[in-house]
């Protein structure tokens, strides 16, 4: 009876649902051995129990099933752990996501038993991650439950029965010091510190700049995250700088678990200098082979860059004459001298034809017909022609532009008649544009002269001028996106100067110089919670003030993209009896904003608040603001914002509701 007394006991500690301890010790001591209660059912008996009677297969399955039987109530998971890294723990701990993903009312004893035990390395390691080599971890089950009245006390109940309270896992973390970087070495070989020593300016300041960027510091924390990315920052920026082979030849971290401190030692190999080679291009049957070439943005024997191919890359697809774009090399250390890069391309067809049908609140409804030839005539030009017929525009226009030249360059010729009748004024404006233009990464650049010839009816009383104009456009933009920016700097400026002729219908004026200047500048950045935009636009027509100056010249504001709240173009210097807005001389609009998601879930839709300024004048001494704000909608879409606006403009005192799509540098 007395070795039946013990058998029972024993069993009774190996499977009733007591605590459960599993204590972490300091790092690198392992984690402490299995407790009795996480003796799994399975394990052989204890000696002194071998002359126990041998129970039978109705009890051993009886047995099996209550050991695996799924825990019917929810079980609590308590991690003590400073904020950040209760959060990491709460995201990969096994017992953690185990949790999330499988839900606690399928686990058993024995899985949750495992998992506890599991919990503190596991916890130690992810601690290590982020700095903390002497953590200090513990696991405990802590589960309150009796047996039902009537049972033996040799048979374990599942945690979570009815008659048990909650079940409570609970996880201690003293995570102790962080550990930092005390000492830092850094060392190149190849090519590049070779150029280095020899006095190659390039390579000396790669070099700097390696270790200037280089995160890891000595005094600043050494966390795994910041580890790798510090030794793939320095990869990258070899290998996109003339050295593609680069490698590393050894990295060390070695850590010192009593005084937290980590000396780091780092090898790069960068492999052979590369210079850019031939151009091997694929796919081009319609188009020459300047037609690629005149786009790159370097030549045979500059040095290799990643950024070079990344912008070649990006001048090709903009060219609007393939439907794919590859631009690559293969980094062999022996083409290093002149690497050939490879494009390969898919052309676009050769004709286009697109029609539409959209509407505006400053032009109303329209319908256009585009056509695009991509190789007019034969030649190395492409024809863009498009007809617009809208309520308040008409207009027929042909775009010629010739395909890259050397440097990047573009000719452009064109020609085109429209109508645009707003707000009582009527213009009918010819107009024909000789050029050439270039664009870069960031730069764009227009250089034309232009003849125009605009004739106007301004309540009945016509007039209207002649100018012949040499101008320049300019337009700079940093951006984080060019479609949806939220920070950033835009600008642009136009200047031109010209004469006028043959002016006619305008008492007491005449023909002669003018110059004509605008400008204008957007500042996107985020504020707190919420996106600001900026804007400030400014223009002025220099002249005598009887000097004739064509209408589409002068300056009149109002109008989506200017100051909301006012219909478009109808604010101006008042004319005639209805005080209908003509052109100034002077303009000058502003606009602030800011915007915000409205719903977490849709993170795309935005609510906007806004306040806008601006006139046109006859001069600057007769200039006065005109007032508009109100509130809007943004959507976000894959194309650009599409934004409603519903302002107030406080000279007319009435509320305008306005649409805009897109983004206008």
């Amino acid at each position: 009876m007395a070795r039946i007394a013990g058998l029972a006991a024993v069993l009774l500690i190996a499977l009733a649902p007591l605590p459960v301890m599993a204590q972490a010790t300091p790092s690198p001591a392992p984690p402490s051995s299995v407790t009795p209660a996480e003796l799994p059912a399975s394990a052989p008996l204890p000696a002194d129990a071998s002359s126990a009677p041998r129970l039978s297969e109705e009890e051993r399955a009886r047995r099996r099933a209550a050991r695996d039987a799924p825990m019917r109530a929810q079980w609590q998971l308590i991690i003590n752990a400073p904020d950040p890294l209760r959060e990491m723990l709460t995201r990969y701990l096994d017992i953690a996501r185990f949790r999330s993903e499988m839900g606690t009312d399928t686990t058993t004893l024995r899985e949750l038993t495992r998992l506890v035990g599991a919990a503190p390395a596991q916890a130690r390691s992810l601690l290590e991650t982020e700095g903390y080599f002497g953590a200090q971890v513990s696991a405990q089950l802590v589960a309150t439950g009796a047996p039902r009245t009537g049972e033996a006390a040799d048979v374990a109940e599942p945690v979570g029965n009815e008659s048990a309270t909650l079940p409570v896992v609970r996880i201690d973390v003293v995570p102790g010091p962080i550990a930092t970087v005390q000492r830092l070495t850094i060392e190149v070989q190849g090519d590049l510190q070779a150029r280095a020593a020899g006095g190659d300016e390039a390579a000396r300041a790669l070099v700097e700049r390696l270790n200037s960027e280089w995160p890891l510091k000595a005094g600043r924390p050494f966390r795994q995250t910041d580890w790798t990315a510090a030794k793939n920052g320095v990869l990258t920026l070899l290998r996109a700088d003339a050295y593609p082979l680069a490698n590393w030849v050894g990295t060390g971290a070695q850590v010192d678990p009593q005084t937290h401190e980590v000396r780091i030692f780092v090898v790069a190999d960068s492999g052979p200098h590369f210079t850019f080679g031939p151009l091997r291009i694929e796919g081009l049957s319609r188009y020459g082979d300047s037609a690629v070439s005149h786009l790159a943005p370097f030549n045979a024997g500059d040095a290799y860059s990643e950024k070079a191919m990344l912008d070649f890359q990006e001048r090709l697809a903009k060219a609007n004459l393939f439907d794919s774009v590859s631009v690559s090399i293969e980094p062999d250390a022996q083409n290093a001298a002149a690497v050939p890069v490879l494009v390969r391309l898919r052309e676009l067809p050769a004709q286009q034809a697109t029609a539409g049908i959209g509407v505006s609140t400053d032009t109303g409804p329209r319908i256009t017909l585009e056509h695009l030839h991509r190789r007019v005539f034969g030649w190395d030009w492409q024809a863009k022609t498009k007809i617009e017929f809208g309520r308040i525009r008409r207009l027929l226009q042909t775009d010629f532009t010739s395909h890259a030249q050397p440097g990047g360059y573009r000719n452009l010729f064109s020609a085109g008649v429209s109508k645009e009748v707003a707000n009582e004024v009527t213009i009918d404006l010819r107009k024909l544009r000789l050029g050439r233009t270039r664009d870069t990464e960031h730069i764009e650049r227009l250089y034309y002269i232009e003849w125009q010839e605009a004739k106007t009816s301004i309540g009945g009383v016509p007039s209207g001028a002649d100018a012949l104009t040499g101008n320049y456009e300019w337009a700079w933009r940093s951006l984080d996106s060019n479609l949806l920016p939220t920070r950033g700097v835009t600008a642009s400026a136009k200047v031109g100067a010209g004469r006028s002729f043959l002016v006619s219908g305008a008492s007491g004026e005449v023909a002669g110089p003018f110059t004509r200047a605008t400008g204008r500048l957007t500042l996107y950045q985020p504020i707190g919670q919420w996106y600001g935009q900026a804007r400030i636009e400014g223009g002025q027509v220099f002249a005598r003030d009887n000097v004739a100056v064509p209408y589409t010249l002068l300056f009149r504001a109002g109008g989506d993209n200017s100051v909301r709240g006012y219909a478009y173009q109808s604010l101006g210097p008042p004319q005639g009896p209805s005080g209908v807005a003509v052109g100034g001389r002077v303009m000058a609009t502003g606009s602030v904003e800011l915007a915000r998601p409205v719903f977490a879930r849709f993170p795309a839709w935005w609510g906007a608040v806004f306040v806008d300024a601006g006139n046109a004048a006859p001069s600057w001494t007769s200039f006065a603001l005109a007032l508009g704000y109100g509130v809007g909608v943004r959507w976000r879409s894959p194309v650009g914002p599409l934004s409603v606006d519903l302002a107030y403009g406080q000279d007319v005192r009435r509320l305008r509701l306005h649409f805009n799509v897109g983004v206008v540098f």
